[in-house]
C-alpha cells in the first residue's frame, strides 16, 4: 500500500489510507507518443494499456497551471455555447467520441426566449469547419443494436459536400460496435490544445438552460418526454487533453470500418496519432486527472480493461469527513452505495447530500436504486438528504393554470469536502463502473451481464494541497450547483454554516412544498429542490408531499402512465428508431 502526501486535516486519513496515486486507481495515460514514420503513419498505435506511469498526488500548483484550471460548463446551453465557438476557431483537427449524434440537433443562446427557433446546427458547425481550414473532423459513434447514429449522420456529410465540390478538410465518420456495451464515452478535442468532456449526447431533448422551463417547444417529448434537463460537463487545457487525445486514438485506430469513413475524399490516414498537448512531454505535478472505463476484450491493447472510474469515486468517498454531494442519473452501483453507508457509520458529522431522478429513462433502474437507498438505510438516515430537482410556472404566457414538470438530472457529478469532485460521463451504476450484471438481483441476469461495461470518461480533480494556494475547482463546482438548485447567492454557499448543510436544503425544500400547497403557488417555487419520493409516478411523488395533483389546479407535464413506468418505451424507441 501506498501513503499519500495530502497534508489537508479532512484529508489525514490518507496518510494511512490509499489515496488516488496507485497503479489501479488512475492509470493517467502519461506514455510518450510514437514516433511517425518517414510516410507519415504512426510507428505504433497509442493504446489505453501502453506502460503507464502512477499517478503521484503531488497537489502543489505548478508553475503555469492556470491554462489547466477546468472550465465547468453547467447546463448543456452553456456547453454547447462554448465548443461551438471552439470548433469555429479550429485550425487543424476536431475530434469526437459521442453515445449519438442527431444530424439536426442546434444549440440555442443561452439566454433566448423558450419560443426561439434561431440556433446552430452542430453538424453545420463541424461542416463550416472543414469548408474554412484543412481541418481533421473524425467522428466515432456507438454502433450497436441499441443505439446507432452513424449512417445518417455519413449520409448527411456525404450529401452536404458533395454539392460543395471539395473542402480544405475532410469528414470521418465511424462507428463502434461491441453490443451490448457501449461507446458512453462524450468527448470533443480541437486541435489537441483543448477538450470538452460532455455529459449530454448530441440530440435536441437534452438541450436546456438555467432557467429549466417546464415546457420548452425546443424540448422534443420524444427523448425524455420534453422534461427539462439539468447536465454538467467540463472544459479542459494542457496535459488531460493530450491524455483524451490517447484514448480517441486508441478507440479509433482499433475500430473496423464497415465503409470507407473518409466521407470527402481527399485521402489522408485513417490511423491517428495523438499530439502533445501544449507544456512539458513529462507528467506534470497538477490536480487534474483522467479516468477510464472500458470492457474487457475489446481493444487488443486494452484486453483486461478498465475500471479506473470506480477505482477513483471509491477513494474520493474514503476520505470524506464533512460532506458527500452526487447528483447523478441513476445510483444504482452497490459498491458506491455501500461505500456511502460506510463512510457515514465512519464519520459522526458526515452530511451526505444526494439529488437524483425519480423517474430515470429506463424504467430498472428506478427499481434498482430505490432498492439501494432502501437496503443501505440511506432512505431514512438523519444525515442524508435525498432530493428531487422540479420545475414550475405560474398561469400566463398562454398557459391557463399553472404547470410543474420534473427536470431530468443527466449529471454525473460527486464532490467530495470540497477538495475532491469528479465529472464525466460515467453513471453510478455497473455498467458505467465495473460490471451491468452486479446491478441485477437475480443469478441468470447476473451471470449474463457479468464484467460487462460501456466505454467512459470522467475527469478527477483534487483540490487538497499542502501549499498556501488550494485551487478551489471542487469547491466551485459544488456551490454553481447549488446557487442552481437553491436560487441562493455564491458567497452565501462559500462556507458550511454551524449546522451543517442539510438544514439549508431541507428548509428550501419544505418551502418550495409548501409554494406548491397554495393556490397560485407553482410560481413562487424558489430554485428547484423538492424532497425526494419512492413513489413510481409525478403523481404519486406530489401527493406523498402533501401536494394536491388536480389538473384544473396545477399541470403536470410529465406523468407517465402505468406502460411507460414499468417498460420504458418511449427509451427502447429512441434506442431503435
Amino acid at each position: 500500500m501506498r501513503t499519500g502526501c495530502v497534508k489537508h486535516p479532512q484529508w489525514a486519513v490518507c496518510v494511512r489510507a490509499p489515496v488516488l496515486q496507485t497503479d489501479a486507481s488512475l492509470r493517467v495515460l502519461q506514455q510518450p507518443f510514437p514516433a511517425a514514420s518517414a510516410n507519415g503513419q504512426a510507428s505504433d498505435s497509442i493504446g489505453l494499456c501502453a506502460p503507464l506511469h502512477p499517478a503521484r498526488w503531488n497537489h502543489t500548483l505548478p508553475s503555469g497551471a492556470i491554462d489547466r484550471a477546468p472550465e465547468w460548463l453547467i447546463d448543456n446551453a452553456d456547453a454547447y455555447d462554448r465548443l461551438v465557438h471552439a470548433i469555429a476557431s479550429a485550425q487543424r483537427s476536431v475530434w469526437v467520441t459521442q453515445l449519438a449524434f442527431s444530424v439536426d440537433c442546434v444549440a440555442y443562446r443561452k439566454d433566448a426566449p423558450c419560443d426561439s427557433e434561431a440556433g446552430t446546427v452542430l453538424a453545420e458547425t463541424l461542416l463550416a469547419a472543414v469548408v474554412r481550414a484543412p481541418v481533421d473532423v473524425r467522428i466515432l459513434l456507438n454502433a450497436t443494436l441499441l443505439l446507432d447514429t452513424t449512417r445518417r449522420l455519413r449520409r448527411f456529410f456525404a450529401a452536404r459536400l458533395d454539392q460543395l465540390n471539395g473542402t480544405p478538410g475532410t469528414v470521418r465518420v465511424r462507428g463502434l460496435s461491441c453490443f451490448p456495451q457501449l461507446l458512453h464515452a462524450k468527448m470533443l478535442i480541437v486541435d489537441g490544445h483543448e477538450a470538452f468532456l460532455l455529459g449530454s449526447p448530441f440530440a435536441n431533448g437534452y438541450w436546456d438552460d438555467p432557467r429549466h422551463a417546464p415546457v420548452d417547444a425546443r424540448r422534443p417529448l420524444r427523448e425524455l418526454g420534453g422534461r427539462p434537463l439539468h447536465d454538467v460537463s467540463v472544459r479542459l487545457t494542457g496535459q488531460p487533453v493530450a491524455q483524451l487525445e490517447r484514448i480517441f486514438a486508441s478507440l479509433w485506430n482499433h475500430t473496423a470500418s464497415d465503409v470507407p469513413d473518409v466521407i470527402e475524399g481527399a485521402g489522408g490516414r485513417t490511423t491517428v496519432c495523438p499530439r502533445d498537448a501544449e507544456g512539458p512531454e513529462a507528467p506534470v505535478p497538477a490536480p487534474v486527472r483522467i479516468a477510464c472505463t472500458s470492457p474487457a476484450r475489446v481493444l487488443p491493447d486494452a484486453r483486461c480493461g478498465q475500471t479506473e472510474i470506480i477505482d477513483a469515486l471509491l477513494e474520493g468517498i474514503a476520505g470524506a469527513r464533512a460532506l458527500i454531494y452526487v447528483e447523478h442519473q441513476y445510483l444504482s452501483a452497490r459498491p458506491v452505495v455501500s461505500a456511502l453507508a460506510a463512510a457515514l457509520r465512519r464519520e459522526p458529522e458526515l452530511e451526505v447530500i444526494l439529488v437524483l431522478n425519480q423517474n430515470p429513462d429506463v424504467t430498472a433502474y428506478q427499481r434498482w436504486q430505490n432498492a439501494r437507498l432502501a437496503e443501505s438505510g440511506l432512505v431514512d438516515h438523519s444525515r442524508v438528504g435525498l432530493f428531487a430537482l422540479w420545475s414550475a410556472a405560474g398561469a400566463g404566457g398562454g398557459a391557463a393554470t399553472p404547470t410543474l414538470n420534473q427536470v431530468f438530472v443527466h449529471s454525473k457529478v460527486v464532490v467530495v469536502d470540497d477538495l475532491w469532485a469528479t465529472v464525466g460521463s460515467a453513471n453510478l451504476d455497473g455498467a458505467s463502473l465495473h460490471s451491468y450484471g452486479d446491478d441485477f438481483t437475480t443469478f441468470p441476469l447476473r451471470w449474463v451481464f457479468r464484467g460487462v461495461r460501456n466505454f467512459d470518461v470522467n475527469v478527477v480533480v483534487c483540490d487538497a494541497s499542502g501549499g498556501s494556494r488550494p485551487s478551489r475547482y471542487a469547491a466551485d463546482l459544488r456551490a454553481r450547483l447549488w446557487s442552481e438548485h437553491l436560487d441562493l447567492p455564491l458567497e452565501f454557499l462559500a462556507e458550511r454554516p454551524s449546522g451543517g448543510w442539510l438544514p439549508l436544503w431541507r428548509a428550501r425544500a419544505a418551502a418550495n412544498v409548501a409554494a406548491l400547497g397554495r393556490p397560485g403557488g407553482a410560481g413562487q417555487m424558489r430554485g428547484f429542490v423538492l424532497p425526494y419520493s419512492v413513489q413510481r409516478t409525478p403523481a404519486l411523488q406530489l401527493t406523498e408531499l402533501g401536494v394536491q395533483v388536480d389538473r384544473e389546479r396545477i399541470d403536470v407535464c410529465f406523468d407517465p402512465g402505468w406502460l411507460e413506468v414499468q417498460f420504458s418505451p418511449n427509451w427502447v424507441r429512441n434506442m431503435f428508431g
